[in-house]
């Protein structure tokens, strides 16, 4: 699967693919896709924070998807920084 249609356009480049795909595998291995409404864009947005803070290497950048997808699932609701763009 694709995940460019997740990141701006000018954003759109092969370690964030790269990294989008590595954060979904784990998320859906390990079943918190079903505690979101549309996991993909809470990881693709924790990644493009963790691109604009200067991380480049698609596995730093995976595990900051993963990071906020676990945290999220612990706190049982979108972290603050998610509600102003809801």
């Amino acid at each position: 699967m694709t995940y460019a249609a997740y990141f701006p356009i000018t954003e759109s480049n092969p370690d964030l693919c790269e990294a989008m795909s590595i954060a979904m595998g784990y998320v859906h291995g390990s079943g918190l896709t079903e505690k979101f409404l549309n996991p993909e864009m809470l990881v693709a947005a924790a990644i493009s924070n963790a691109w604009e803070s200067g991380i480049r290497h698609p596995i730093a950048l995976a595990n900051a998807g993963i990071v906020c997808a676990e945290r999220t699932a612990k706190l049982g609701h979108l972290p603050d920084f998610f509600k102003m763009l809801v």
